[in-house]
């Protein structure tokens, strides 16, 4: 029995290693999506709405299709 309790013991040992490792995984995703978002929000900021479409002249206002 001593045998089995020591791998008992080595495998809860792995298994609390294991999740410290994910959670620590799941904090840096987290903080980097974060900044990724921050990011694309500075990147957004400055960008003005929507833009009107060309209602006269020649460029964006005429279609050629062939099919």
């Amino acid at each position: 029995m001593d045998g089995i309790s020591n791998q008992i013991i080595a495998i809860s040992s792995q298994m609390a290693s294991a999740r410290l490792a994910q959670g620590v995984q799941a904090f840096v995703l987290r903080e980097s999506m974060e900044m990724q978002e921050a990011s694309v929000m500075t990147l957004l900021q400055p960008a003005p709405g929507p833009q009107p479409l060309a209602t006269s002249g020649s460029l964006g206002t005429q279609l050629n299709v062939f099919a």
